[in-house]
């Protein structure tokens, strides 16, 4: 996918860079609103607020999870 426009993410990008079926740009409001709403692909998405970390940061977090939990997560 494109980069989005200015203020939008691509939703998800997930925190290991592998790429998705489908993606879409949305803006951080539905962000948040998609989040608030538990929607299905947020758990694996670098924006999830709940991670508390993001980008390089999340790539490392998760590169610290057993084999069985990265399974299971993805």
């Amino acid at each position: 996918m494109a980069t989005p426009p200015n203020g939008m993410h691509v939703c998800p990008t997930r925190v290991d860079g592998s790429p998705v079926l489908f993606a879409h740009s949305v803006t951080k409001a539905m962000c948040q609103e998609r989040q608030r709403g538990l929607y299905h692909k947020c758990f694996m998405c670098v924006h999830n607020n709940a991670r508390g970390e993001t980008g390089k940061n999340a790539a490392q977090a998760l590169a610290k999870l057993s084999p069985a939990t990265k399974v299971s997560a993805g």
